[in-house]
């Protein structure tokens, strides 16, 4: 949970530009957004956590 906070923290701030006075909880729920349905991870083989989970329940056969 504290590698996750330390993550946003950073994304937030380098790749987000967020500034102060901004608003956090908008900025919170945008890059939530990029995070599971836009960000491209190494450990998912390159899916985004939403692909990735998509790809399990069709391989897998859940419903």
């Amino acid at each position: 949970m504290e590698a996750i906070n330390g993550w946003t923290k950073e994304e937030l701030l380098r790749d987000f530009m967020l500034a102060k006075g901004e608003n956090i909880k908008a900025a919170l729920e945008n890059y939530i957004y990029y995070f599971n349905y836009e960000r491209l991870a190494a450990a998912l083989n390159y899916l985004t956590p939403m692909q990735y989970k998509q790809k399990y329940y069709i391989d897998n056969n859940i419903k």
